[in-house]
């Protein structure tokens, strides 16, 4: 009898369902690595035993032809079962398959569930019995129909409907149309969509304005008494009250004298003594680390170099000195360095000087604390 048929009449339980959804796998496996072919629905037909069997035809169609008879074949066979909530799992499973092969693979798995193998024998005298009682047959004899008159369950029996004939279960599409079920990745694309949204809606209006005024301000000006100009990101330090050179800064303050240091900048072997702050810079009051480079003629042998850092108040004239430090010179060597560390005084004008005792007296440029505005 062609499985169309049947369908259109009997509404099956979920193990008629399964069974023959499980004979539809097994013949489309077998048939999997040849040609394509279109399932027919007249070529489709469940014998006089209850199997499901295909009259395969040896014209060849296109892959996604035969995917999607397919998919219609297994629609139409879960949506005759009386189980409506297995057959949305089948038919979810249908859904979501990307091939032939993953169709058949999810199915089997959704079906295996509820599958009970010791019951397949009484389920394929269920499908003979509505196969002979459609063609008006007498039951056949054999042991795949044992037993197809003993009484049955009325949750398990064969039922019939008075549905004329010619007409068929409306079948869906298996690869068209597809409703799938969104992910969590669209989901969380889709938010991060509507955030970015909502925030270009929030800002644009603020940056066209300053957009806009920055436009007019520079093409277009409304108010020509406002300056025209953009203020600096760091003001310049205030410029002193007095004259130029400095001399008087306010009232109540002068300016710091002249740093004396007493000592050449270079004198017999050495050529040059430069100080630099260590850390970036010094305040009063705390240790200063400073690094002292003595610059040698490598013509002459300079033995060993000895420096002291000198600490000056610009204020009062007071000289404040600090601990030496020696290093010895190798024959040919140009240069040699290191780092001297001062306590400088409370003060509001000092300067810090590197002067050398060996192998001559030489000093370097004087650095001031603070690097400028300082008043006494």
């Amino acid at each position: 009898m062609p499985l169309r048929r049947l369908l259109a009449v009997a509404t099956l339980t979920r193990a008629q369902a399964a069974l023959l959804v499980d004979d539809l796998i097994c013949r489309l496996e077998r048939r999997r690595h040849r040609c394509p072919s279109r399932l027919r629905d007249d070529a489709v037909t469940v014998s006089e035993t209850g199997r499901l069997t295909i009259a395969w035809n040896e014209s060849a169609t296109d892959g996604h032809a035969a995917d999607e008879s397919a998919a219609r074949l297994l629609r139409g066979i879960v949506t005759s079962c009386r189980c409506p909530e297995w057959a949305e799992q089948v038919n979810e499973s249908i859904d979501e398959a990307t091939d032939l092969a993953d169709l058949m693979h999810r199915v089997r798995h959704t079906i295996a569930a509820g599958r009970d193998p010791a019951e397949e024998s009484r389920v394929r005298s269920q499908l003979a019995a509505l196969v002979a009682v459609m063609t008006e047959r007498p039951f056949p004899d054999g042991p795949a129909v044992a037993r197809a008159d003993a009484p049955r369950s009325p949750d398990r029996g064969a039922g019939t409907s008075l549905a004329p004939a010619g007409w068929y279960p409306p079948v869906r599409s298996g690869w068209h149309r597809r409703r799938r079920r969104p992910s969590r990745r669209q989901g969380v694309l889709g938010l991060v969509a509507i955030l970015i949204l909502v925030g270009t809606l929030w800002v644009a209006p603020r940056a066209w304005e300053e957009l806009r005024r920055g436009w007019d301000a520079v093409l277009n000006p409304v108010d020509t008494g406002e300056p025209n100009r953009i203020e600096p990101v760091s003001p310049p330090p205030p410029e002193p009250e007095g004259g130029q050179d400095g001399s008087a800064v306010g009232a109540g303050t002068t300016a710091p004298g002249p740093v004396q240091v007493g000592a050449p900048a270079s004198a017999g072997p050495i050529k040059l003594v430069t100080a630099t702050f260590a850390n970036g810079g010094c305040a009063p009051g705390r240790m200063c680390a400073v690094r002292v480079d003595v610059h040698l003629d490598s013509t002459a042998s300079a033995g060993t170099v000895t420096w002291a850092l000198n600490v000056y108040d610009r204020c009062s004239g007071a000289v404040g000195t600090s601990a030496e430090v020696s290093l010895a010179a190798q024959p040919g060597e140009e240069e040699v360095y290191g780092i001297s560390w001062a306590d400088l005084p409370p003060g509001r004008a000092l300067a810090v000087a590197a002067v050398t005792s060996a192998p001559a007296a030489a000093a370097s440029e004087p650095l001031s604390v603070p690097a400028e505005n300082a008043t006494c």
